[in-house]
């Protein structure tokens, strides 16, 4: 096996038509290896017909419990929901007034069985939008409902405490996680190909949002012209070549599943 994996996971699928189109076409050009799919979300049968159809791409699934409707029923999952019966924003999680574990684990079970309906298998992995794993009850919901299966999912802050990486020892993640989380910035040519040059050893994932911008894309998310950006720097051939000559071998999450 390579000494150095790495996952480039484009997040956001199926948030708009747009999005999905620039992340496939990003992995057919690029270095897009592997994409999660926002399942709550209302989908097109095309866009599920266009996933099935690039083979090649990992495709995981991004739980979400801070846009759109949930999955499960609305009575069962009252804590993550506004009046309209919409989620919560992630900004009201900011004070920490969480729901319980057994509300995030009831949606998000929900939603990892829609993805396997859907798409008939399992993902490839698991993470969440917004990255809402980074606090532990979200955390603790995840790791119940991927450990059935055995499914590898993202990498947390969380989990370089030794404590909780105790506890949570079982969970496959990668060995090295790398991403930028403001709406503000993105990822550059310059900064990726010094990360590309300085990557360690081990399995790493690079979080991206490639995606093509409309009016649909700028009335749900604040991160807009950004995923443009991205999607010209993570469609490039010419890094594709650079990752070559740096000895790394592009990868989805399936690699995990020899990890250990």
């Amino acid at each position: 096996m390579p000494s150095k994996l790495l996952i480039i996971n484009a997040d956001d699928c199926n948030l708009t038509p747009k999005v999905t189109e620039a992340i496939v076409s990003a992995h057919e050009s690029g270095i897009v290896t592997s994409t999660t799919f926002l399942i709550n979300l209302p989908m097109a049968a095309n866009v599920v017909r266009e996933l099935l159809g690039a083979r090649k791409l990992g495709l995981g699934l991004h739980l979400n419990i801070t846009l759109g409707e949930p999955v499960a029923p609305k009575s069962l999952v009252k804590n993550l929901l506004q009046k309209d019966g919409r989620f919560r924003k992630q900004a009201d999680y900011l004070e920490r007034k969480f729901p319980s574990v057994s509300e995030i684990l009831e949606e998000f079970r929900a939603q990892l069985q829609k993805f396997i309906r859907t798409f008939k298998r399992l993902p490839t992995h698991v993470d969440v939008h917004h990255h809402m794993h980074d606090y532990l009850p979200f955390l603790e919901a995840l790791y119940e409902v991927t450990k059935k299966y055995s499914l590898p999912v993202r990498w947390t802050r969380l989990l370089s405490e030794p404590e909780i990486r105790d506890r949570f020892r079982s969970v496959r993640t990668t060995d090295h996680f790398y991403g930028n989380l403001d709406p503000r910035t993105y990822w550059t040519e310059e900064v990726l190909r010094h990360l590309l040059f300085t990557l360690p050893e081990g399995t790493s994932e690079v979080m991206c949002h490639p995606g093509w911008v409309d009016d649909e894309l700028c009335s749900i998310s604040s991160l807009t012209l950004p995923r443009e950006k991205e999607y010209r720097l993570f469609g490039s051939k010419d890094l594709k070549r650079y990752i070559a000559t740096l000895g790394i071998k592009l990868a989805d999450f399936s690699c995990l599943a020899k990890k250990r």
